[in-house]
């Protein structure tokens, strides 16, 4: 564990804009041993959010603000889960068995959140407090991505992009309105998932400084390679000067 980093902070400037993403690594130490997984699954979006982390850089880069982005697994314990969560240390996930976290001690559960979910908050905590002391508050975005079909779904889901918002209402409607006006994506308004009822570290860290900003979780299928993180980060990057002017 010494030599593994848990999360990456960087500058692409000074503009008062911070990003953070939870899941934008599949990373595991070594001792972990892939928790038992094959490769290719840890390449498959129950290891990490896919195109999360480089959306989120394109961001930063556009924006010219602050990167935070995790650097290991949600497989290995979820950072954007309470402590208290059913699937902070995923059994299976999307119906695959997980076989390093089957029968896990309490000796060994306390561990993983001791070496992993802990720091990596008070990392966060650390890099949100240096920001608003060096530039003021900072917009928040909060960068995640979704699988375009779950296993067993008859369907893909239908949103190209989803806001998800509870606290922060005006952010979320500023820039659906941009993205209806500027694509032709249908936009999930908490969907697929709704903050009303779960997001952890927007709710833990975000909210209690009363800071602007907006959780956006993207379909994989649109960024899964260079041109549709490009393409994306364009179109996100000029709704969020649109939200800050």
């Amino acid at each position: 564990m010494s030599d593994f980093e848990l999360a990456r902070l960087e500058k692409f400037g000074a503009a008062p804009v911070f990003i953070f993403c939870d899941h934008g690594s599949n990373a595991m130490p070594a001792s972990l041993n892939c928790l038992g997984l094959p490769e290719d699954i840890l390449k498959t979006h129950i290891a990490w959010d896919i195109g999360a982390g480089a959306l989120a850089a394109g961001l930063a880069q556009r924006l010219q603000g602050t990167l935070f982005r995790c650097e290991f697994s949600r497989l290995i314990i979820d950072p954007n889960r309470t402590l208290s969560a059913e699937g902070l240390i995923p059994h299976t996930s999307d119906q695959i068995p997980i076989p390093g976290n089957q029968m896990l001690s309490e000796a060994d559960r306390e561990a993983r959140i001791n070496q992993f979910h802990v720091p990596y908050h008070d990392l966060l905590d650390a890099a949100l407090d240096d920001i608003i002391a060096t530039s003021g508050a900072p917009f928040v975005i909060s960068v995640h991505s979704f699988t375009n079909r779950l296993m067993g779904a008859a369907e893909d889901r239908p949103w190209a992009l989803g806001l998800l918002w509870r606290e922060d209402e005006l952010s979320a409607r500023g820039m659906i309105r941009h993205l209806e006006t500027e694509t032709d994506w249908r936009i999930g308004d908490n969907e697929p998932y709704d903050a009303r009822e779960f997001n952890y570290s927007v709710d833990r860290h975000i909210g209690p400084r009363s800071l602007s900003h907006i959780t956006l979780e993207a379909r994989q299928d649109l960024i899964s390679d260079n041109d549709g993180v490009a393409a994306m980060a364009d179109i996100l990057s000029a709704g969020v000067r649109k939200i800050v002017s």
